[in-house]
């Protein structure tokens, strides 16, 4: 079901269906936030977005488990930050 979900999706912005990017664009918004919450909301499946997060959750609050202290999201706005 997911993955049917998922190439609907991308078949929409293929397609240039109006509107169809802007989940993408909300995604990335709360990306780079780190907005963790606002993220599992958004994803395709919440429910197991959210038991994926809660069963690995990372030392920091603010990093993913994939980048850890390493996040590219968080060392953009740091940087950012200091110009």
């Amino acid at each position: 079901m997911i993955t049917c979900r998922i190439a609907a999706h991308a078949a929409d912005i293929a397609k240039g269906v109006k509107g169809a990017m802007d989940w993408d664009k909300e995604m990335a918004r709360r990306r780079k936030a780190l907005d963790w919450k606002g993220q599992i909301e958004l994803s395709i499946n919440p429910d197991r977005a959210r038991k994926l997060r809660e069963s690995s959750m990372p030392t920091e609050s603010d990093v993913c488990t994939m980048c850890g202290e390493f996040c590219s999201m968080k060392g953009v706005s740091a940087y950012l930050k200091k110009k």
